[in-house]
């Protein structure tokens, strides 16, 4: 079967394994400087292995100045180019594909910001498309650019790349010489045919030249503008000047024709919408395959593998190129030719592949498409992982985005029942498909009807999936895609009237409307489309809506499709009007320029105002079931695109565990777990406490803190093993015991750390990063036998050197001061920490504000308590005075396992910040945040 398409061709001397082309399309994954991409060369690859027997990438640009066609291009412009193009020839090469690189200049048809100025063209005629400034390339630039497309195809041959070709198609600069339409020069690139092939014939010349006779030269042609479409009545290409240009060509040495039609100014003949049928382009392909010798490639819509072979049976081509049919299955090639074609996931011409193709543009993205989620990310989806637990899912919901889940769950090895109300598989596609020239549609369908006859995926048709019915099957997941359901405009008296009826009984055949006057609210694409439904029944249609353009957020190629038939069927448009009334016989307006009231008569009024998710199961679902996945419309309303897309990404990512990956955005999820109690677990080290002069630690404590009766310091050197905010670290506080009317608590004075976790422990641990925290300190923990020493350094100067000598301690007082810990004791308290923020003011000076005192209320458990004899030296340095405190008397110390639990944080008062900020400064910042940078 196909037996022609699969068959042997050959382009000069180079031999190819089947007649099947995969025609130039943008897919944006270059690299900036225009070198392919590992993203690119995997999405070529996988059409080489889906049996494309020819592969012609995007536009490649010849020229950096003026040249630019896409942000993300593939580019010839510089030798650095060859090395990573051999890669991609080598990737299809593997399969037995070959490759021709496209040469291209957009000349007019691009934007002036991508080229940074006027773009340029033969003359000055900027195109009604895009309407960008355009200048004339001088005469010295033409030449240059001759040169520019022949070294570009010295580096496509020297990087092992099999051909080349122009991109003389589709109003580009070789099109916009060879086009009296866009040509007006009066030198010689213009005026005479002969001189407007100059450019492409200097071409030409010098490839054959520099690369050899046997190295293929291909030129992709537009024989057909179809300007007189769009009002034109000057001279353009038509079809004879085409066949008269593909035969002055064959005279110039190609080796093969690409047949194309269309420029900017008439898209859809480009890029042809849904309403094209396949094989349109027949006749304008034959006048050229009936005048030339050399072979002919033509593109057409080519969908099915039967009309492709037709094509060559009947002498139409001698390849069939392929477009789109291979962005919406990459393994088109290889499904038909081993007899799989039920499995082909068919192109339905949506055009999102190229609106989004414009869109992505602008930021560096590749398009997306409505059938294929995994298109151009084909590197970065990978292969699905197989489910090898026997996992069990419920599917509700048969539309797009159910279908997508349930087929990717099924391919993974996941038992798979799809439940849904009607009594056939398809959502909004089942009305989608029923406005004339859409029927394609319902290739969606069909289309995942074959997989889960192939995948053993279990359709309950005509079924309404109930949490009983559910708890009975008990499946390890629930995906609920229940789609959407219409927007009625409840506040508009007579909504529910008889002769009011939404677009889904209009669209379904319930509505039965023929020969009426109608009124339709809502010119939206779906508005418009059912419009032109309803008038191929023979009604008489006034469209109706809000704002002052019709289906806005329509892709304009669409839109222009079907308003242009609307057109010839005479429909009326009332745009900015807004519907306030509907009466038995029509409906009252307001005009919303002036507020006037404007009445319409109607036999039927049909709403289409858009739709709202459909959730009603949602609450139930996630009372009975741990996991309950929305997806689809039931999530966020739109286009079968996401709908696709979000099934594709649920069913691949079920039950799969993978690294939890990080973001600089964080989920809504995981903010409750910032700063919630602090424990620090297992800290192990040095607890001392000695008497200061109590004059130091009154002119120490910020208001309105007020000293202990006894001026006691304590000191802490310790690791903490295994805090709950962050990896371990060491840390070494110094605080003073202090009062606060009746409380009493710890002040800290200052803390310095090192360690892994050092740096989450001064934003977070038992304060919120309240405590006055500093980085960069090293410590030193050791015992010998009974001698346990501690030593902390920061910027080069040895703060603390300390000594215990386990067993009896210096003082009785350790004990109480602790309030005599023992292994397996609570102990209970808190401490003292001050908060202030640095804001500009509305001049732009900073200021000190929203100070505040907080009290943190803790407790800690004791796994061992070992006192000793302590013995203690501070020192200070002109970063951190720890020295300040004189040790009077040592009171005693020990070593300690414990934990520290932080119960609450509370806010005991706002505080003047101006007031605090004296006594917070240097337990906070070192000298260089004064300005005193140099260290003596």
């Amino acid at each position: 079967m196909y037996e022609k398409l699969f068959k042997e061709g050959t382009i000069g001397k180079l031999k190819l394994k089947n007649r099947l082309v995969m025609a130039p399309m943008g897919i944006g994954l270059a690299e900036l400087d225009g070198s392919p991409t590992e993203d690119m060369i995997a999405y070529y690859e996988a059409r080489a292995i889906g049996g494309a027997g020819l592969i012609i990438p995007e536009i490649t640009r010849v020229n950096d100045v003026h040249g630019a066609g896409m942000l993300r291009q593939l580019s010839v412009t510089k030798d650095r180019h060859i090395e990573p193009l051999s890669r991609l020839a080598e990737a299809v090469h593997k399969h037995g594909t070959k490759i021709f690189i496209q040469l291209h200049h957009p000349g007019r048809e691009t934007l002036a910001a991508l080229v940074g100025g006027p773009v340029a063209a033969p003359s000055a005629i900027p195109c009604k498309y895009l309407n960008q400034p355009t200048r004339a390339l001088e005469n010295a630039e033409i030449k240059e650019l001759v040169q520019q497309f022949i070294a570009g195809a010295v580096r496509v041959q020297k990087a092992g790349c099999d051909g080349v070709e122009l991109h003389a198609a589709h109003g580009y600069l070789i099109n916009q010489f060879l086009s009296p339409y866009t040509n007006k020069r009066d030198d010689e690139y213009g005026g005479s045919f002969e001189n407007r092939l100059r450019f492409m014939a200097e071409i030409i010349a010098g490839i054959r030249k520099e690369c050899g006779p046997d190295f293929p030269i291909s030129v992709r042609l537009s024989v057909e503008e179809f300007l007189s479409n769009v009002g034109v009545t000057e001279d353009y290409i038509h079809i004879q000047d085409g066949v008269k240009i593909s035969m002055a060509l064959e005279k110039l040495g190609i080796d093969v024709i690409n047949v194309s039609c269309g420029i900017y100014e008439t898209g859809s003949v480009c890029v042809e919408p849904i309403s094209f049928p396949q094989g349109w382009r027949r006749d304008l392909i034959k006048a050229v395959k009936d005048h030339v010798s050399i072979p002919v490639i033509g593109v057409s819509a080519i969908r099915e593998p039967a009309v492709g072979e037709d094509f060559l049976e009947d002498g139409i081509v001698d390849f069939v190129a392929l477009g789109r049919a291979w962005l919406a299955d990459e393994e088109w090639g290889l499904k038909v030719k081993e007899g799989r074609e039920k499995e082909l996931c068919k192109c339905i011409s949506c055009l999102r592949c190229f609106e989004s193709l414009n869109e992505n543009n602008a930021v560096g993205l590749p398009p997306v498409c409505s059938v294929n989620p995994r298109l151009a990310r084909e590197k970065k989806l990978g292969n699905l992982d197989h489910d090898s637990c026997s996992h069990k899912v419920a599917v509700i919901g048969g539309g797009p985005a159910g279908m997508s889940a349930a087929r990717t769950l099924a391919l993974r090895g996941i038992q798979v029942t799809l439940f849904e109300k009607e009594n056939e598989l398809g959502g909004l596609v089942n009305l989608a498909k029923m406005p004339p020239h859409k029927s394609v549609m319902d290739w969606i369908s069909q289309y995942y009807q074959n997989e889960f006859a192939r995948l053993n995926v279990k359709v309950n048709l005509h079924t309404e999936a109930t949490v009983s019915i559910l708890a009975e099957m008990k499946p390890d997941a629930v995906i609920l895609a229940t789609g959407s359901t219409p927007i009625v405009p409840e506040r508009v008296p007579g909504v529910h009237g008889k002769n009011v009826v939404g677009i889904d009984h209009v669209l379904s055949g319930a509505a039965g409307l023929k020969d009426k006057k109608v009124v339709l609210i809502g010119a939206g694409m779906s508005g418009i489309e059912t419009a032109e439904y309803l008038c191929a029944a023979g009604n008489s249609v006034t469209i109706v809506e809000m704002l002052d353009k019709v289906a806005p957020d329509g892709n304009g190629t669409n839109v222009l499709d079907v308003t242009g038939r609307l057109a010839k069927y005479g429909v009326t448009y009332m745009l900015s009007h807004a519907l306030k009334e509907i009466k038995p016989d029509g409906v009252v307006l307001e005009k919303l320029e002036d507020h006037s009231a404007v009445s319409i008569p109607a036999d039927a009024v049909v709403l289409s105002l858009g739709y709202c998710s459909n959730r009603s199961l949602l609450d139930d679902l996630k009372t009975r079931f741990e996991q309950v996945i929305i997806i689809g419309d039931a999530l966020k309303v739109g286009r079968i695109e996401p709908a696709v897309r979000a099934g594709f990404e649920a069913g691949r990512s079920l039950f799969v565990e993978k690294p939890k990956s990080t973001s600089f955005l964080t989920s809504q999820e995981e903010l409750p777990n910032f700063g919630k109690l602090s424990l620090m677990d297992n800290q192990e080290g040095l607890y001392l406490c000695f008497l200061t002069d109590p004059a130091v630690i009154a002119r120490l404590l910020p208001p309105p803190l007020k000293p202990f009766s006894m001026p006691v310091v304590t000191l802490s050197i310790a690791h903490v093993h295994n805090p709950s905010f962050a990896d371990d670290y060491y840390e070494a506080i110094l605080g003073v015991y202090a009062m606060n009317g009746k409380d009493l608590g710890l002040y800290p004075l200052s803390l310095v750390l090192g360690g892994p976790g050092a740096e989450m422990a001064v934003q977070l641990g038992r304060d919120n990063g309240s405590i006055p925290k500093k980085l960069g300190a090293e410590f030193v923990i050791r015992q010998t036998g009974n001698t346990i020493t501690a030593s902390v350094s920061r910027r080069g100067v040895q703060l603390i050197e300390a000594k215990l000598e386990l067993g009896e301690t210096n003082s009785p007082l350790t004990g109480a001061l602790y309030q005599f810990p023992a292994p397996g004791k609570q102990t209970y308290g808190g401490g003292f920490y001050y908060h202030f923020d640095r804001e500009p003011d509305q001049e732009g000076v900073s200021h000190f504000m929203n100070g505040a005192l907080l009290q943190n209320l803790c407790e800690y458990n004791y796994k061992s308590w070992k006192p000793g004899f302590a013995s203690l030296k501070l020192r200070s340095s002109i970063d951190d005075p720890w020295g300040e405190l004189p040790i009077n008397t040592m009171v005693g110390g020990a070593y300690s396992v414990n934990s520290l639990l932080v119960h609450k944080l509370n806010l005991v008062k706002k505080m003047n910040a101006e007031e605090i900020v004296p006594y917070l400064m240097a337990g906070r910042y070192d000298r260089t945040a004064f300005m005193e940078t140099g260290r003596k």
